[in-house]
C-alpha cells in the first residue's frame, strides 16, 4: 500500500516511514569462546591426573578423561564427531585423525569427512590406549546399558576436570573445545610460515575460509609460536602460578563421578 501511494505521489518523495522494517532483523552472532593455550595446558594436566571417584549409586567414572579431552583440543572436532571416532580413525603410521561417517553417528556436511593432524601430543596421549583396544570399535565408547554404545551425556566429566583446574561447574563445555583448537592453530607455523586459514578452515570441517574469518578474525595480532599444536603445561609455568601448585597439590575441587 506504501508502495502504491509513494508511485501516486501521495506522500512526499524520500519520506519512508517503514524503511528500518524492510530488512527482517537477524541476531548477531555471538563471539567464539575459547580456552588459552595456557589455560587448555593446565585442563589437560588436570585430565591428565584425573582419577575418577568410585562408583555410587550407580554411576560408572569414565576412565578415560585425558584421552577424550586431549582428543577434543587436539583435532577440533564436534562433540558428535569425536565421540564417534572408532579405533581405526587414529593411524599412528599416517600421523592423521580421520572424521568419517560411520554406523554410529553421520557428519554434519561433505566437509566434515576430513583428515587432521595427528600431533604430537595426542599421539603421546593415545599410542597406549590404542593398544589395548581393538579396531573397529569405538575409541571412546560407552557400556552403560552394557552394550557398546557412543557417549551421550559427559558433560560431568568436564566438570570433575575443570574444577580440579580452578573453574567453576559449568563453565567447561565441549564446544570451548573446537573454538580452543581452531584459535590455537591461528597462531601456529607451517612450513615457515604462518599458517593459512584455508587449512584450519579445512581441518575444522568448514567448506570455506569465511567461517574461520568471520568468528576468528577478531583475534588480531595472533602469536605466531611454533609448527606443532601443543599444549604443554611445562611451558607455562610462570603464567600459570599458584594455579599449578595448586592442581600439583591434589586440584582445587573434589572429583566427582561421570557415566560411562
Amino acid at each position: 500500500m506504501y508502495k502504491r501511494a509513494r508511485a501516486e505521489r501521495v506522500v512526499p518523495s524520500g519520506y519512508d516511514p517503514v524503511g528500518d522494517f524492510d530488512e527482517k532483523p537477524s541476531p548477531a552472532r555471538g563471539e567464539a569462546k575459547w580456552l588459552e593455550i595456557h589455560d587448555a595446558a593446565l585442563l589437560l594436566e588436570a585430565a591428565r591426573t584425573y582419577r575418577p571417584a568410585p562408583d555410587k549409586g550407580g554411576w560408572r567414572p569414565v576412565p578415560f578423561a585425558y584421552e577424550l579431552i586431549a582428543t577434543f583440543v587436539l583435532t577440533g572436532g564436534r562433540e558428535s564427531e569425536v565421540l564417534g571416532l572408532e579405533v581405526d580413525d587414529v593411524s599412528l603410521d599416517r600421523g592423521v585423525v580421520t572424521f568419517r561417517p560411520n554406523k554410529w553417528r553421520r557428519l554434519k556436511t561433505a566437509t566434515s569427512h576430513r583428515s587432521v593432524p595427528l600431533w604430537p601430543q595426542l599421539r603421546e596421549a593415545l599410542e597406549r590406549y590404542l593398544a589395548e583396544h581393538p579396531p573397529s570399535r569405538l575409541l571412546l565408547p560407552s557400556y552403560r546399558t552394557g552394550e557398546e554404545a557412543m557417549l551421550t551425556d559427559f558433560r560431568k566429566l568436564p566438570d570433575a576436570v575443570a574444577v580440579r583446574a580452578g573453574w567453576k561447574p559449568g563453565e567447561i563445555r565441549s564446544k570451548i573445545f573446537r573454538h580452543t583448537y581452531c584459535a590455537a592453530r591461528l597462531q601456529t607455523v607451517d612450513q615457515g610460515a604462518p599458517v593459512s586459514t584455508y587449512t584450519v578452515a579445512r581441518e575444522m570441517g568448514h567448506g570455506g575460509e569465511a567461517m574461520v574469518r568471520k568468528v576468528y578474525g577478531h583475534l588480531g595480532q595472533v602469536r605466531h609460536r611454533a609448527e606443532p599444536m601443543e599444549y604443554r603445561v611445562e611451558q607455562h609455568a610462570a603464567k600459570l602460578g599458584a594455579r599449578w601448585e595448586a592442581l600439583s597439590r591434589g586440584g582445587f575441587g573434589t572429583a566427582i563421578g561421570t557415566t560411562a
